[in-house]
C-alpha cells in the first residue's frame, strides 16, 4: 500500500532530555556546560552485498495490500503479479487476487463473479499469453506463492514493504533487536508440549527494522530448517530505492511521475470489496510494475555490484561507487588511534544555522555557495586523503601558530591556502567566535539545547577543526589561544584503483582525478541531460559528507562497558546505548567538511560587514544579504546606523553583492568554462525565478533558524517567492496535495500559512486560510515496538499509521485531573479532515476514551487540541535562543530587530553521543516525542523512578507488583514513595512489571 513510514522511538529518551536541560546550565550563575561530541569504540559493519546471486533475479512477486478503514487497518484483499525478467525488464506472467481468510459467503462470491469475467487493464502484459486470473486467500496466497517466491530467491516488492507485508501477518511480536518487528505469517501452531498457541516454528519469520521514514532493514528471522531457506530473503521496497536513486521522497503517483511512467488511479479507498475498489488495487500493482522497470533501467545503468535490494539511500549508491573503484575504507585502513579519532569528534559540529535580524522585514538578495560540501573536498583536498596509501597525523602546533599570525581575509580567497587548513586545534577560547552546543535561554525560564556560532570562554580547553579556527580569526580581528595542534597528512597512493563510468556515462580515473571537482563539472556539462545531472548531483552531495560521520544507533536489552573518546577525555561507562559506526566513519574528514562549509559563511559574512552591511539569516550553504538594487537605509530595531532620529543597516546594492560574488571566484576549485561561480545570486531573485530575466527586488521576514520567508511585493499585494518549511513539515497537511502539486518544493498549505502570517505581520489585510480553525495533528506510524510499548492499544499494530493531536496549553487541553505527564492522546488515522475536530481517541496512560473538542467544556471532560490558527501565532513568536536581543538581554517571542551573538561561559565539557532531536524536521516518526540525546557518563548507584511511572505502577496494586517483581513489599513501597534504590534493582522491577 502507498503510505508513508516512520522512523525509532524510545520512551528513555524522554528523561535523558529533561536531564540534558537540567544540566545545561551550571550550578555557578552564568556557566554554560558544553555538550561536545564522543567517539566510541565499536566495530565498523560493513554491510556490503556478498551474495552471488544476480542483481536482478529472474523471477520477481509485485504485490499490494488493501485494508479495512477500521482502526486495526486489517488486510481486507490485495493484488499480486508473478512476473518474469525477459530482456532488461520484468513481463507479468501470472496475475491475481487474495483476500482476507474469513472472507463472508457473500464477499466470496462477488469476487468469483469477478474472477470469472475481468476487466482487462491495459497494462497488463502477459508472458507467454494472458493468463486466467488467479483467486486464492490470503493463506493460501502466503503458502502457494509468497513462500515459494523466497525460497526461489526472486525479489518481492511494493511500495513501502513494511505496510503491506505487516497486512499479511498473523502474528507479531518484539524482534531480538527491540527496536525491530519479528513477523509471523503462516498459521497459528498449538504447541503439544506447552499448550502454548504460537506461529508454525517450521515457516520463517520476516523481520522489519525501520530506520528512519524512507528506509527499513527487511529479512527472514527464526529459520529453522536453513538448507530450505535462503539467508535472508530479497524484499525490495520502491518507496526506498526511488530515494535512493533520486534523494526525495514520493508517493506512488510522485514516484510515476518522476521515473516518466503512466501513474496510478485516482481513487478514494472505501474498506470494501468492490470492482471499483479490486481494479483500483490491480492499477496500484501495475504502477508499482511500471515503476519497477522503469528504476531497473536507472539502476542499471550504474556499473557497481550493488543489489537493489541494498540500495537504503542515496549513500548507498556512493560508497558503492567508492568500493568500485578500490578505495579502502579509512578508518581500517589507515588505523587512526581511538584518541585522534576522538579529538575529531570533539570538534564536529553540522551546518551553520540562525536568523539575524527578527521579525522586521528587509529587502534582500539571497546568494548561496555552489554544491558546498564538494566544493570544500575540492579545496581542501579530501579526495588525496581517501586514496592515499596511508594517514599521519603529525603535531603542527608552531606551523599553526604562524599561520593563524598572518591569517587575513584576503588569504582565504586563496586556493593555497586551504591547503594548510587540514589540522584540529586544541584551543583555550577567550572571547571567540566559535561553534558552542549548549542548553540557551530562551526567556520565561525556559530552556531550549541548540548549537550556535557565539562568543565563547573556556578555562577548559576544546578541540576544533582548522577552519573554524580561521574563521573565528577573521571574524574577530585576533587569533584564538592555541595549546596544541594536529594535522592530517596522506601519505602515498593507495594501490589497484580502478576507473569507472558514473551513471554509465562519465569517466573517472581516481588515481589521476578529483571525484568532487569531476563531478560537480560534469553535472554541468550534462545539463541538457536532465536525468543524469540530477543523478551526479545527488552522488556529489552523498558521497561528500554524512557517510563519514554515520553511526547508527541501538538499544541493547542488557548494559555493557562502553568505551569513550572525546578530545583530552576518555572513559568506560555501563549503558545498553550503542552507536555502530558505518563502514565509512572517518570523523577527521566529517569535521572538516563541515567546518571548511561554516568558514565559506565566515568569509561571506566578513565581506559584508567589510561593506558596512548585514544578513538576515544564513543556512548550511546560503546567507541572505539585506540589499536592493541601489542599497541605502533599512529602517531596523538596533542597528548601527542612524537616520532621521531613526535606528537602522545599511542595505548593500546589487553591485556590492555582485563584487563579493567575484571575490569568491578566486576559490573557484572548477574548470570556470563550466562553472564559473561558487557564490552564485540565487534565480529566486530574478522574475519567475529565471536568472536570464531582469533582477527583481525580494523582501525577507525571518523568525529563527530555519524559519523565514521571502516574498515579493508590490503595494499591498504580496507574492512568497521561497518559504521555510522547518516548524510546520512535522504536521500532517490540513488540506490534501492535489494532482500535479508533487513536485512542488513547499506544500500549497505551508505558502499560504506563510502569506496569512506575513500579512498579519505587515497590518496587510489578511485571509483566513480554509484549514485555519482544524486541529493541529500529527500523522505516525507504529515503526516499532517501542512506540506506547506498555499502553499500546490492540489495533495498533505494526506500520499502523495513527493521529497524534497536539494538545493546546492556551485552552486547558487535558481533562480534567490529568497533564501531561498522565495522559497521552492518539486518535485511529483519518484522512477526512473534516472529521478531526470530532475524533474519538484513547489515552494511552489509562486506556479510556475522550473525544475531541475545539471548545473548552463546562465539565472539562473532552480533549482540546491546538487549532492551526493558534500554533502560527505560537509559529510567530519561535525565539532565536541562541542569540541575544538588541538590547542584550535574551531573545523571546516578542524580540524585533538585528540580534546579537551571545557571550558563553563555558562550565563542564559533558559527551554526549549522536543529536537525534528531529521534532521539527520530519513528520511521521512517533521517536519525536522522545527526542534525545544521549549523555557518557557515570551514573550513580541508587536512582528513582520518574512520577509518571510510579502513577502507573500504583494503580496496579502493591501486591500484583510484588508478585510480578518477586520483590519485598518494603521495596516495592519504596519505588512506589519515589525513594533512593539500586539503579538494577529498578531496572529489574521494570522489566518484570511492565513485560
Amino acid at each position: 500500500m502507498d503510505g508513508p513510514s516512520g522512523t525509532l522511538g524510545s520512551r528513555v529518551s524522554t528523561s535523558r532530555r529533561k536531564h540534558l536541560k537540567t544540566k545545561g546550565q551550571h550550578s555557578r550563575r552564568g556557566l554554560h556546560d558544553i555538550f561536545v561530541r564522543a567517539h566510541t569504540r565499536g566495530r565498523t559493519k560493513d554491510p556490503w552485498d556478498r551474495r552471488w546471486s544476480a542483481k536482478w533475479p529472474k523471477h520477481c512477486l509485485v504485490f499490494d495490500t488493501e485494508t479495512t478503514l477500521d482502526p486495526a487497518q486489517k488486510l481486507n484483499f490485495g493484488a499480486f503479479r508473478h512476473c518474469k525478467l525477459v530482456g532488461s525488464k520484468y513481463v507479468c506472467v501470472a496475475e491475481g487476487i487474495f483476500h482476507r481468510d474469513d472472507l463472508s459467503e457473500r464477499e466470496l462470491k462477488f469476487l468469483q463473479q469477478y474472477r470469472s469475467n475481468p476487466p482487462t487493464l491495459a497494462s497488463a502484459e502477459h508472458f507467454p499469453a494472458k493468463s486466467e486470473l488467479i483467486l486464492t486467500s490470503r493463506a493460501s496466497f502466503v503458502k502457494s506463492v509468497f513462500w515459494n517466491s523466497i525460497k526461489k530467491g526472486e525479489l518481492i516488492v511494493s511500495f513501502n514493504s513494511p505496510f503491506d507485508l505487516s497486512r499479511l501477518a498473523v502474528w507479531f511480536r518484539q524482534g531480538k533487536k527491540g527496536t525491530d518487528w519479528s513477523l509471523a505469517f503462516a498459521a497459528l501452531w498449538k504447541n503439544p508440549k506447552t499448550g502454548r498457541i504460537a506461529p508454525n516454528p517450521q515457516k520463517p519469520r520476516i523481520v522489519i527494522d525501520a530506520q528512519n521514514s524512507k528506509m527499513a532493514f527487511i529479512k527472514l528471522g527464526s529459520i529453522l530448517n536453513k538448507k530450505e531457506w535462503p539467508k535472508a530473503g530479497r524484499f525490495l521496497d520502491m518507496r526506498t530505492l526511488a530515494w535512493a536513486l533520486r534523494n526525495r521522497s514520493f508517493n506512488l503517483n510522485g514516484a510515476c511521475k518522476a521515473f516518466k511512467v503512466r501513474g496510478k488511479k485516482d481513487h478514494k479507498p472505501s474498506g470494501k470489496i468492490s470492482s471499483e475498489e479490486i481494479e483500483y488495487c490491480r492499477e496500484d500493482v501495475a504502477a508499482t510494475h511500471r515503476v519497477l522497470n522503469a528504476m531497473m533501467r536507472e539502476f542499471n545503468r550504474n556499473p557497481i555490484p550493488l543489489h537493489p535490494d541494498k540500495s537504503f539511500s542515496p549513500a548507498s549508491i556512493a560508497k558503492a561507487y567508492l568500493k568500485e573503484m578500490g578505495i579502502k575504507q579509512p578508518k581500517q585502513h589507515f588505523g587512526v588511534s581511538n584518541k585522534t579519532i576522538g579529538i575529531a569528534m570533539q570538534s564536529y559540529y553540522g551546518g551553520r544555522a540562525e536568523c539575524r535580524i527578527r521579525r522586521t522585514s528587509v529587502p534582500v538578495i539571497h546568494t548561496d555557495f555552489t554544491s558546498q560540501y564538494p566544493t570544500v573536498n575540492a579545496l581542501l583536498g579530501n579526495w588525496n586523503v581517501l586514496t592515499s596509501g596511508a594517514v599521519r597525523f603529525e603535531d603542527c602546533t608552531a606551523s599553526t601558530k604562524k599561520l593563524l599570525s598572518r591569517t587575513t581575509l584576503e588569504n582565504t580567497f586563496d586556493k593555497e591556502f586551504w591547503k594548510h587548513l587540514s589540522f584540529f586545534a586544541l584551543v583555550k577560547p577567550q572571547d571567540d567566535i566559535l561553534p558552542v552546543r549548549t542548553v540557551y535561554d530562551s526567556g520565561h525560564n525556559k530552556r531550549t539545547q541548540n548549537i550556535g556560532l557565539n562568543y565563547l570562554s573556556s578555562q577548559t580547553p576544546i578541540w576544533y577543526a582548522g577552519p573554524d579556527v580561521i574563521a573565528s580569526t577573521i571574524l574577530m580581528g585576533k587569533t584564538p589561544q592555541i595549546l596544541k595542534a594536529l594535522r592530517m597528512i596522506p601519505v602515498g597512493r593507495q594501490r589497484n584503483l580502478k576507473p569507472t563510468n558514473l551513471g554509465g556515462m562519465v569517466e573517472i580515473k581516481p588515481a589521476e582525478m578529483d571525484f568532487y571537482r569531476t563531478v560537480i563539472e560534469q553535472r554541468v556539462s550534462h545539463k541538457k541531460n536532465k536525468g543524469l545531472a540530477e543523478f551526479l548531483k545527488v552522488l556529489a552531495n552523498s558521497g561528500s559528507y554524512g557517510l563519514f560521520v554515520e553511526v547508527n544507533v541501538e538499544r541493547k536489552k542488557k548494559e555493557a562497558n562502553i568505551s569513550y573518546f572525546s578530545g583530552e577525555e576518555k572513559g568506560r561507562v555501563a549503558s545498553n546505548y550503542v552507536e555502530k559506526p558505518g563502514a565509512w566513519y572517518f570523523p577527521p574528514l566529517a569535521s572538516l567538511i563541515t567546518s571548511g562549509g561554516r568558514l565559506l559563511l565566515a568569509m561571506l559574512e566578513e565581506s559584508v560587514q567589510i561593506k558596512k552591511g548585514s544578513y538576515l539569516f544564513c543556512d548550511t550553504d546560503s546567507l541572505c544579504i539585506v540589499a536592493s538594487k541601489k542599497g541605502g537605509f533599512v529602517e531596523c530595531p538596533g542597528g548601527p546606523v542612524k537616520w532621521k532620529q531613526k535606528l537602522g543597516i545599511r542595505a548593500l546594492s546589487l553591485d556590492d553583492v555582485k563584487s563579493i560574488a567575484r571575490q569568491f571566484s578566486k576559490l573557484n576549485p572548477y574548470d570556470p568554462s563550466l562553472v564559473p561561480e561558487i557564490l552564485k545570486i540565487e534565480d529566486v531573485n530574478h522574475r519567475n525565478s529565471n536568472r536570464n530575466e531582469p533582477f527583481r527586488q525580494l523582501y525577507g521576514y525571518g523568525i529563527s533558524a530555519k524559519r523565514y520567508v521571502l516574498y515579493s511585493r508590490q503595494g499591498n499585494e504580496i507574492q512568497i517567492e521561497k518559504a521555510s518549511g522547518h516548524g510546520l513539515g512535522y504536521l500532517f497537511a490540513p488540506k490534501e496535495r492535489k494532482k500535479g502539486e508533487e513536485d512542488e518544493e513547499t506544500p500549497k498549505w505551508v505558502m499560504e500559512a506563510w502569506e496569512f502570517l506575513l500579512r498579519r505581520a505587515l497590518e496587510l489585510p489578511a485571509k483566513d486560510p480554509a484549514w485555519l480553525n482544524l486541529p493541529t495533528m500529527m500523522r505516525m506510524v507504529v515503526t516499532t515496538p517501542n512506540v506506547f510499548k506498555q499502553q499500546r492499544p490492540e489495533w495498533l499494530g505494526p506500520f499502523n499509521f495513527f493521529l497524534f493531536p497536539i494538545l493546546s496549553e492556551t485552552f486547558g487541553g487535558y481533562p480534567s485531573g490529568f497533564d501531561k505527564s498522565s495522559f497521552v492522546f492518539i486518535t485511529p488515522y483519518e484522512s477526512d479532515r473534516d472529521k478531526w475536530s470530532s475524533l474519538k481517541g484513547v489515552n494511552l496512560m489509562d486506556s479510556q476514551s475522550y473525544q475531541i473538542s475545539m471548545r473548552p467544556t463546562p465539565y472539562q471532560h473532552k480533549v482540546i487540541p491546538e487549532s492551526f490558527r493558534i500554533l502560527l501565532r505560537k509559529y510567530l513568536g519561535k525565539p532565536e535562543v541562541k542569540s541575544l536581543a538588541p538590547d542584550g538581554t535574551p531573545c523571546t517571542a516578542t524580540t524585533r530587530g538585528l540580534l546579537q551573538r551571545a557571550r558563553i561561559e563555558a562550565g563542564k565539557l559533558i559527551p554526549v553521543g549522536k543529536e537525534t532531536d528531529r521534532r521539527w524536521e520530519q513528520g511521521e516518526d512517533p521517536s519525536m516525542i522522545d527526542s534525545d540525546i544521549y549523555v557518557y557518563e557515570k551514573r550513580t548507584k541508587l536512582v528513582i523512578a520518574n512520577d509518571a511511572d510510579r502513577k502507573r505502577w500504583g494503580k496496579l496494586g502493591v501486591r500484583h507488583l510484588i508478585r510480578k517483581a518477586c520483590l519485598s513489599q518494603l521495596t516495592v513501597y519504596a519505588i512506589l514513595d519515589g525513594k533512593s534504590v539500586r539503579r538494577s534493582t529498578l531496572a529489574n522491577f521494570m522489566r518484570l512489571v511492565d513485560a
